[in-house]
C-alpha cells in the first residue's frame, strides 16, 4: 500500500512541478540528468499503480533528445576522425553514433506510444480528434513530436528499433487537431515538413510547402518557442538544399538575437537552438575540422567578410 501511495505522490510531482520546472529551465545538461534519472524510477511505480502516460510522456521525449545529442557528438567525432584518416577511429565513432541513435527512437517512440495511451481509446492518431484541454494540447503535441523524431531517428540508427514509418503520415492528420497559433507554428511545420519529404503524399507541391514553411517559421520567431525552426533547418539538411539549409540557419540566429525564449517554455526553445546548432556543427566540421565559432551560429566559414578598416597605430597613440 505503501508503494502504491508513494507512485501516485510521485506521479503528482513530476507533472505538477518536475516537469514544469524542466520546460521553464535554462540548463539542458541538468534537464538530461532530471529526465533520464527520474524516468526509470518514475515507470516503475507502474508495477504497483497505472501507468502514467501524461507524465512520460514529456520524460521520454526529454531523454530521447539527450540521446539524439551525444549521437550528433559522435558523428563530429566520425568526421574529424575520417578527415584524418583514422579509419579504426571512425569507424567506432560511426558505430557509436547509430547506437545513440537507436537510443533516442526507442525512447521518442515510447513517447509516442504513451501519447497513443493517454488520449486515443481505439486505433492511432489521424482519426476523430480527442477533446483536449489545453495542457492536453502541449501533450498531445509533444507525442506526435516524438513520434514524428522518432522515425527520423530510427533512420539514422539503420533501422534498429523498426519503428514504423506511417507515424509521419499519421502525424500530419493528428497535429491538425490543436491550433496552430497557440503551439508556435509546429502544426504547419510538420504538415510543410511531410509535403517537402513526401510531396505525392498530399496536394502541396514543394514550393508551396517550403513556402508555408517559412509562415511556420515566422511564427515561431514571434512567439520565442522555435522548434518550427528546428523542423525547417532539419528539412533542409535533408532535403539536400544547401541554401534554403543556410538561409534557415541564418533566420533562425537572427530571430534568437531579436526574441528572447518564451521563459514558460524556455527548455524547448533551447532544444531547438542546439539541434540547429548541431547541424552548424556538423556542417562547420565537414569544411574546416572544427564545430561553430562561438557566437557563429548563422555565419558560414566561407562568408565575405566586411573588410574592417586598417589599424592605424597613430590612432592608438592620440596623435
Amino acid at each position: 500500500m505503501i508503494y502504491k501511495t508513494t507512485g501516485w505522490f510521485a506521479y503528482d510531482y513530476a507533472e505538477d512541478y518536475a516537469i514544469p520546472y524542466s520546460l521553464k529551465a535554462d540548463d539542458p545538461q541538468m534537464a538530461c540528468a532530471l529526465s533520464e534519472g527520474m524516468t526509470g524510477a518514475l515507470m516503475s511505480f507502474s508495477e504497483v499503480a497505472y501507468t502514467p502516460d501524461r507524465q512520460a510522456i514529456a520524460m521520454h521525449m526529454m531523454a530521447g533528445a539527450c540521446a539524439e545529442e551525444r549521437a550528433r557528438e559522435h558523428a563530429l567525432a566520425y568526421l574529424r576522425a575520417f578527415n584524418a584518416q583514422n579509419i579504426s577511429e571512425a569507424k567506432d565513432a560511426r558505430i557509436r553514433e547509430k547506437r545513440e541513435f537507436a537510443l533516442a527512437a526507442n525512447r521518442q517512440y515510447k513517447a509516442y506510444q504513451h501519447m497513443l495511451a493517454e488520449f486515443v481509446e481505439e486505433g492511432d492518431v489521424g482519426g476523430e480528434c480527442p477533446d483536449l484541454s489545453e495542457e492536453d494540447e502541449m501533450l498531445w503535441m509533444m507525442g506526435i513530436l516524438a513520434g514524428f523524431q522518432s522515425v527520423m531517428s530510427d533512420v539514422r540508427s539503420q533501422g534498429q528499433v523498426g519503428v514504423p514509418k506511417d507515424i509521419a503520415m499519421k502525424s500530419v492528420r493528428g497535429i491538425q487537431c490543436i491550433d496552430n497559433e497557440r503551439w508556435w507554428g509546429v502544426p504547419q511545420a510538420i504538415n510543410a515538413a511531410v509535403g517537402i519529404m513526401l510531396p505525392s503524399a498530399d496536394d502541396l507541391n514543394a514550393t508551396d510547402a517550403w513556402e508555408e514553411m517559412h509562415q511556420a517559421s515566422r511564427i515561431a520567431s514571434e512567439s520565442g518557442v522555435r522548434l518550427a525552426h528546428a523542423i525547417e533547418v532539419t528539412v533542409a539538411d535533408g532535403a539536400d538544399n544547401p541554401q534554403q539549409l543556410r538561409d534557415a540557419i541564418r533566420r533562425h540566429a537572427a530571430s534568437v538575437k531579436t526574441t528572447p525564449s518564451n521563459p514558460d517554455f524556455r527548455m524547448m526553445d533551447i532544444i531547438a537552438n542546439r539541434q540547429i546548432l548541431a547541424i552548424s556543427d556538423r556542417l562547420w566540421t565537414e569544411a574546416t575540422g572544427s564545430r561553430t565559432p562561438i557566437d557563429g551560429l548563422g555565419t558560414f566559414w566561407d562568408d565575405q567578410r566586411n573588410q574592417a578598416p586598417a589599424l592605424d597605430i597613430d590612432d592608438l597613440l592620440g596623435e
